[in-house]
């Protein structure tokens, strides 16, 4: 189980560069004193693009974890999250038990860490997922505003940025922005541009 989060950088074979980070391990009935200690950790979660939820396919235990692992999930807000459930030490379980988990979530990715198995198929469907779920949107900020200023910041962090030009206090971004974040980054700007058009 991780208990330091750890960040690395990764190249996808299309040459797309992200940052994959890997959080602490979840625990059930985890003490609230450790609860607390992890959950700033935990809530950068809830600005990933896509969460690769890791699941020990053969721990008997697993149904009960994972239970744990959605309800920790929704209490950092990162409910909303798209995740890939990826099954982990699938060398130690039957074919038929692969079989099962691949009939119950077509969607899951099946690997093993050990043998290596899947993991070029994992690769390819974070590639695909994130490709899918991104629009390449242009805003501009007023960059004389704090609102502004902490929405570029956002922005940073959220998106890929294909270009940034400043001129006479307006900023404009070009960016590859996750779907789900596009209204946060626009809705404001656009409810205060209507308030001055009134």
């Amino acid at each position: 189980m991780t208990l330091d989060p750890l960040v690395r950088q990764v190249r996808l074979p299309d040459r797309r560069e992200l940052l994959v980070s890997d959080t602490v391990g979840f625990i059930d009935r985890l003490p609230h004193a450790l609860v607390a200690a992890f959950r700033a950790t935990l809530e950068e979660v809830a600005e990933a693009d896509l969460a690769l939820h890791v699941i020990d396919a053969a721990n008997p235990e697993r149904e009960r974890q994972v239970a744990a692992v959605r309800r920790v999930l929704d209490e950092v807000g990162a409910n909303d999250v798209p995740t890939i459930d990826v099954y982990n030490k699938t060398d130690a379980i039957t074919a038929d038990e692969q079989r099962r988990l691949r009939d119950a979530d077509p969607a899951c990715a099946l690997i093993s860490a050990k043998t290596g198995n899947g993991l070029d198929e994992l690769l390819q469907m974070v590639a695909s997922r994130l490709a899918l779920d991104t629009r390449r949107i242009t805003i501009t900020f007023d960059s004389g505003k704090d609102f502004d200023r902490q929405q570029i910041a956002r922005m940073y962090r959220v998106a890929r940025v294909i270009s940034h030009v400043a001129t006479n206090g307006k900023v404009v971004i070009e960016a590859d922005v996750p779907r789900r974040f596009i209204e946060r980054l626009t809705t404001p700007m656009r409810q205060e541009q209507e308030s001055h058009a009134d």
